[in-house]
């Protein structure tokens, strides 16, 4: 380019050496949806021109400036709202691109700037490295166009994987403060980030899209915690419930088969939502339960103390019992302070005793308690 200022990065080629297409694009499509984050008139949006194989991303009223050019220089760290923070992104994703094959250029039209990129031989560094060639151009579009070029519809089509707004298709939602709850089964077990795509090894009934002040992501921005992941999936789900997105019947099928959407709901019975799911799974308990002193128990323990006292134990799944513990508690010690029938002696209160609490004792202090109620008339 004529007149065009060299600007020298410090970037070799083999860079990132692991990064493909769909990496580098990924960069630039969360780049431009944490611009719309920060200011919605600056609206992010992908074209795609399949005669010239170029693909365009588009903000709206954006512009960059020089400084972006140096690496860890980012006007979001520290922001909760967005993804990127490192100050790395299109840096990077151009010199993946140009190593590819693939041409870079940034249409900076609010600054009346063209930046191309390419790898040139550094006299300073005696390397190849990657460079920004800045020259002028008088023009009236507005924003901020960063085109890719020599792109194919195939290469497009594929960055469904990447990031959700490639979706063809209105998905279904249910929204929450932490996110959207994706209820359509094509997004099963898919895990994104402000639309972007993440890799998690959690087992997920739903798929969820995530605000990244709640997700924790490894600094390649594209790995999400899975007990992070697992904890805000279940509050997500009680406050679905809560607010009638999704029916307490399948949260209630959820829970009963450990779902991992749900796995942390035990952690977080501090919060109202997950308050509420309990009194339901209570209420829901008692629906199929309806004889006197029901009690959910989930051990051999439980059924023997139950069962000592008259109660009706009643086998619930684990993930259930450890919600309905504190019931199971409650009703436990209602049951007990029942007024014993007139016809039990004081031995026949110790058995009772016994077969309710003897498992807490060692062997030898069982034996000797044993021995003691026998000798007692």
């Amino acid at each position: 380019m004529e007149n065009a200022k060299c600007y020298e990065l410090t970037l070799t080629p083999n860079y990132v050496s692991d990064w493909t297409f769909n990496d580098a694009i990924r960069e630039l499509i969360q780049n431009g949806i944490d611009q719309e984050v920060l200011d919605k008139e600056k609206h992010f949006s992908i074209e795609y021109d399949r005669k010239r194989q170029v693909l365009q991303l588009k903000n709206s009223k954006s512009a960059l400036k020089i400084n972006t050019l140096l690496l860890g220089r980012s006007s979001k760290a520290g922001n909760d709202d967005t993804v990127g923070q490192f100050g790395e992104g299109y840096k990077i994703a151009a010199l993946v691109l140009n190593r590819i094959g693939k041409t870079f250029t940034v249409l900076n039209n609010e600054k009346n700037e063209v930046w191309e990129s390419r790898f040139k031989n550094s006299e300073k560094w005696l390397e190849k490295i990657l460079a920004f060639y800045v020259s002028k151009r008088e023009t009236e579009d507005m924003g901020l166009c960063i085109e890719v070029g020599n792109v194919s519809w195939s290469e497009y089509n594929n960055l469904s994987d990447v990031w959700i707004g490639m979706c063809d298709f209105d998905y279904k939602k249910v929204e929450t403060q932490y996110g959207e709850i994706l209820t359509d089964e094509e997004f099963a077990g898919q895990v994104f980030v402000n639309g972007l795509f993440v890799n998690c090894n959690s087992d997920l009934q739903y798929g969820y899209n995530f605000k990244p002040k709640y997700i924790n992501l490894e600094r390649d921005r594209k790995t999400g915690d899975t007990w992070n992941v697992e904890d805000v999936t279940s509050r997500m789900i009680a406050e679905g419930m809560v607010n009638g997105g999704i029916p307490f019947e399948i949260v209630r099928k959820m829970v009963e088969s450990n779902k991992d959407d749900v796995y942390h709901l035990e952690f977080n019975t501090y919060l109202g939502d997950v308050k509420k799911v309990q009194e339901m799974l209570v209420e829901s308990f008692d629906e199929q339960n309806p004889q006197p002193y029901s009690i959910p128990v989930s051990s051999q323990d439980e059924i023997k103390k139950v069962k000592a006292y008259g109660g009706n134990p009643v086998v619930v799944p684990s993930k259930v019992a450890s919600l309905l513990k504190n019931e199971t508690e409650k009703r436990f010690e209602e049951l007990v302070k029942i007024p014993c029938g007139t016809g039990m002696t004081l031995k026949d209160r110790f058995l009772r005793w016994y077969d309710a609490y003897s498992e807490k004792l060692s062997d030898a202090a069982k034996k000797e308690l044993k021995s003691l109620i026998d000798e007692m008339e």
